[in-house]
């Protein structure tokens, strides 16, 4: 799970907001003398706060929970109270306890003391205690009151809650969180969020606020989600009426232009090209994709990549691995390999590359050489869902083509229980076993699912842009063309979405 901000900067956002970490401010002239509990108590805090002053948090923690399980504890004032929650929230949070330190945070936000340091604080313990409704409120409460605070967020944090809340079906949050970052103008740097406006649209189109819900649109820069609201009937009340706000054409060379300024804007970063060669390859201007990425390839043969960029160790691996991308769309499947071949032997995330491990033997398989893609499999440690389903779908091709039949059953025995981590992959899972009844019995029942629609819709689209093929690519062209073209599904496609043609290229299956 990606941190949205460091824990160090979220308790320096506490200290800057006011906390008091080495002294208790005396009671004011004229109050009653404090009871012998709350002497005891106070005595007890200034000792832990002088004890996290000098870096001591180990011992800091359970001072600081005696005294708020103390009785005295609710006789504190209400700002030294605020304060001692927050800290306390903050050091077992660092201490990864972090059930507690969101118990804790959500007892500090409580106070009129709070400040966005606080709220951003419980933030960062809801995510982590996986409790995404109250993460969904506490950016709701950010933007509503402190938006200057969501520049300390990554977006991908903002994002991952919004995702969570949707596939919960926690639609009052989710609606009221992004109408708070839509009305605070909150925006991120690239448009790869823009997924966040449109499902506002829908959401506000779902109560009838067709109004508001163009309002939301006109936000969207990014031109698959405006392609995924064209073909989509639910969205037809906007977007019917306006369809040049929904150019996908004009959208994507406009995201193209974005990302050349990124790279102008940041010429030590590897990122923005990344970004600008995912939208190339998008379009089909596979030696664009290339040339971009010439001078990457240079510094990394000259051994200066690390002082040329500094996001190379995490970005050079995807430069590679686009430029393989581009090269296998215009066939040239050698070059295609070697690329990926570089960026496989490349370290991701500090550890084993699994990415473009996996990509490489996918690669293999698409050329139907089994043997080269197992050997191109590597055995990680712990995985994500996704990732899980694209090494067993690998695994599944390789077995296919040698005809593994015991090793085909588990492969696709391990699809099918896991599907719903990605319901796309079991769709090419089936197709690749030449199961067309079911691969089609599955997209009629993605295109009634509202969570799956939108992805299905995408896949059936129609496109201009051609890209050179294995036989192995044109046969599950050809399967899955005869899917979507039966009359069953037809009919199920009718009723909640349409057919266009898009000069992009195809998601390949």
């Amino acid at each position: 799970m990606n941190r949205t901000i460091t824990i160090a900067a979220a308790l320096g956002l506490l200290l800057a907001a006011g906390m008091a970490r080495g002294s208790i401010a005396p009671a004011g002239a004229g109050r009653a003398q404090p009871s012998a509990e709350v002497s005891e108590a106070t005595l007890q805090l200034k000792q832990a706060f002088t004890d996290v002053g000098n870096g001591d948090d180990k011992k800091a923690a359970p001072e600081l929970d005696r005294v708020i399980a103390a009785p005295s504890f609710d006789q504190l004032p209400a700002e030294l109270r605020f304060q001692t929650l927050n800290v306390a929230a903050v050091i077992a949070f660092q201490d990864k306890q972090y059930a507690k330190a969101h118990r804790l945070a959500i007892r500090a936000t409580g106070f009129d003391q709070a400040t966005g340091a606080a709220w951003t604080a419980r933030l960062f313990a809801a995510l982590y205690a996986g409790d995404n409704p109250d993460a969904g409120r506490c950016v709701e409460a950010l933007a509503r009151q402190w938006p200057q605070q969501l520049d300390d967020i990554r977006p991908q944090g903002i994002a991952q809650s919004h995702y969570a809340l949707r596939i919960a079906h926690e639609d009052d949050v989710d609606r009221a969180m992004l109408n708070a970052l839509f009305d605070a103008n909150w925006q991120a740097e690239y448009s790869d969020y823009d997924t966040l406006w449109r499902d506002l649209a829908l959401l506000e189109i779902e109560h009838n606020e067709n109004k508001h819900a163009a309002m939301v649109a006109q936000r969207i820069r990014s031109a698959d989600a405006a392609l995924s609201m064209r073909i989509d009937k639910r969205f037809d009340p906007i977007t019917r009426g306006q369809p040049q706000a929904f150019d996908v054409d004009h959208l994507l060379e406009a995201q193209i232009q974005a990302a050349r300024a990124q790279i102008r804007a940041h010429p030590d970063q590897l990122r923005p090209v990344v970004r600008l060669r995912d939208l190339l390859i998008e379009k089909g201007r596979n030696a664009e994709v290339l040339a971009v990425s010439d001078a990457a390839v240079a510094h990394a043969e000259r051994g200066d990549g690390n002082k040329t960029y500094t996001d190379f160790s995490e970005a050079y691996n995807w430069v590679l691995n686009q430029r393989s991308l581009a090269l296998a769309h215009d066939g040239r499947w050698d070059d295609a390999v070697r690329e990926m071949t570089r960026a496989a032997k490349r370290p991701e995330g500090g550890g084993v590359n699994v990415s473009q491990s996996i990509n490489l033997a996918g690669l293999f398989t698409d050329l139907d050489q089994p043997d080269k893609a197992a050997a191109a499999v590597v055995e990680p440690g712990e995985m994500s869902p996704y990732g899980n389903m694209q090494l067993q779908y690998v695994k599944l091709q390789i077995a296919i083509e040698k005809n593994d039949t015991g090793a085909i059953a588990r492969h696709m025995a391990y699809l099918q229980q896991h599907r719903t981590d990605d319901i796309a992959t079991w769709e090419r899972a089936l197709l690749r076993h030449g199961d067309l009844d079911a691969a089609a019995a599955l997209l009629i029942q993605r295109l009634n699912a509202p969570d799956w629609r939108s992805g299905a819709l995408v896949e059936m689209q129609q496109h201009y842009v051609h890209i050179e093929q294995t036989p192995i690519m044109k046969t599950m062209d050809q399967r899955w063309n005869a899917v979507t073209a039966r009359p069953d599904v037809q009919a199920a496609l009718a009723k909640v979405g349409r057919v266009e043609r898009f000069d992009v290229v195809a998601l390949a299956y």
